[in-house]
C-alpha cells in the first residue's frame, strides 16, 4: 500500500510516495550476523560483533521503498562510524573491476578509488598503466595494499587533499560497494564532481536487487542477506534509481548495467555457502551434492533472483 508523506523524500529521485516493505528488530539483525559468524568458524568474534551491533542499532529498523524508482531506504539510517567499522571485511575481485578497467581505456589516467580495500582494483588499474590512488578507512586493508606496492592511504574523501593536493583533480573516480553505505548521496556526488576534471567519469557499483545470493535461505535476515541492513547498508539501489539520481543532478549516464548471471558461479557460491552452514564443506560428496542442488535452484529461480551480484553505473558530471 503506497503512502505519501512530507517526511519521506527519496534519496534518488526526490519522490514522496513510498511503501514500507520491511520492519526488523535489532535482535533479528544481530542474530543473522551471529549465525554467519558461527557457521564460518568465526565464533571467537561473534559475541564481540553482536555487542557492537547492539550498541549501534536502534530497537527497530524500517525499510521504505520509493514507488517511482524502487530505491529502498532504511529508517533510521544508522551507519558505522569510521573508527568502529569492523576490520574483518572481505575484498574479493568483482566482475565490475574488469568492466571498469575496460571502460577506462588504454590511455593512462589519474584514477581515485574510494573504499579501495586491499587494492584489488588498484592493482588491475595500475597493471594497465593508470596512475591509481586508493583511500580506505580500514588501516589493516590499507596496510595490505601498501605491502603490494600500491598507492593506498588511510582516510576518506575528506582526506583526499592530503594525498592529491588541495585543488587537484582526477580523470576518474571509482566507488565499488560504497554508495549503499551512504545515507546522503547528494552531498557525496557534489563533492565528487569538484574532484573530476572536465570530461571525467564516475564509476559506481553496489549490490543489485535481483542478485542470486538471496536464494541462500541460511543467510537471509528478513527480506535480504544478513549483511544488507544497517549499520552496514542503508540504501538498496536499483538501476532506475541510479538513472533518476544522476538525471536529477544533470549528470550523463554512460552505462547502467546488471552483472550477468553465471549459473556455474552462482551454483558454486550457493552450494558452498549451504555446505558451510550444514558443516558439510569438508565432505566432497556432500559438497558436490549441495552445488548440484544449487544449480537446479538457480535454473528454477524466478526472474527476481536471477542476476549476478552487482549493479554497475558510469556517469559524467555536467560540463
Amino acid at each position: 500500500m503506497s503512502q505519501s508523506a512530507a517526511a519521506f523524500v527519496c534519496a534518488a529521485c526526490s519522490g514522496h510516495d513510498y511503501e514500507t516493505v520491511e520492519q526488523l528488530t535489532s535482535p533479528q539483525i544481530v542474530g543473522g550476523w551471529r549465525r554467519e559468524d558461527i557457521a564460518t568458524g568465526a565464533g571467537e568474534i561473534a559475541e564481540r560483533r553482536a555487542s557492537d551491533l547492539t550498541r549501534a542499532l536502534p530497537t527497530c529498523i524500517r525499510w521504505d521503498r520509493c514507488i517511482s524508482c524502487e530505491l529502498e531506504m532504511a529508517s533510521p539510517s544508522v551507519v558505522w562510524a569510521a573508527g568502529s567499522y569492523p576490520s574483518d571485511q572481505s575484498y574479493p575481485v568483482r566482475w565490475e573491476f574488469l568492466r571498469c578497467v575496460a571502460d577506462l581505456g588504454p590511455a593512462p589516467l589519474d584514477v581515485l578509488e574510494l573504499g579501495c580495500g586491499t587494492g584489488e582494483f588498484l592493482a588491475l588499474a595500475a597493471a594497465r598503466g593508470h596512475r591509481a590512488i586508493g583511500l580506505d578507512f580500514s588501516a589493516s586493508a590499507v596496510a595490505a595494499a601498501q605491502v603490494r606496492g600500491l598507492s593506498a592511504f588511510e582516510g576518506d574523501l575528506r582526506d583526499a587533499p592530503r594525498f592529491l593536493g588541495e585543488d587537484a583533480r582526477v580523470d576518474a573516480i571509482v566507488l565499488f560497494h560504497v554508495i549503499e553505505h551512504i545515507a546522503e548521496p547528494d552531498a557525496l556526488l557534489e563533492t565528487l564532481a569538484r574532484r573530476l576534471r572536465p570530461g571525467g567519469r564516475l564509476f559506481v557499483s553496489c549490490p543489485g536487487p535481483r542478485r542470486f545470493t538471496r536464494l541462500i535461505d541460511e543467510q537471509q535476515t528478513g527480506r535480504s542477506d544478513f549483511w544488507d541492513h544497517p549499520p552496514y547498508h542503508v540504501l538498496r539501489w536499483t538501476l532506475p534509481a541510479f538513472r533518476a539520481f544522476f538525471a536529477r543532478h544533470r549528470w550523463t549516464v554512460l552505462a547502467a548495467e546488471e552483472e550477468p548471471l553465471s549459473i556455474v558461479a552462482a551454483a558454486s557460491h550457493i552450494g558452498v555457502a549451504r555446505a558451510i552452514y550444514r558443516q558439510q564443506l569438508r565432505n566432497p560428496l556432500r559438497r558436490r551434492l549441495a552445488i548440484a542442488r544449487a544449480w537446479l535452484d538457480v535454473m528454477a529461480a524466478p526472474a527476481a533472483r536471477r542476476a549476478g551480484i552487482s549493479l554497475y553505473v558510469s556517469a559524467s558530471p555536467p560540463s
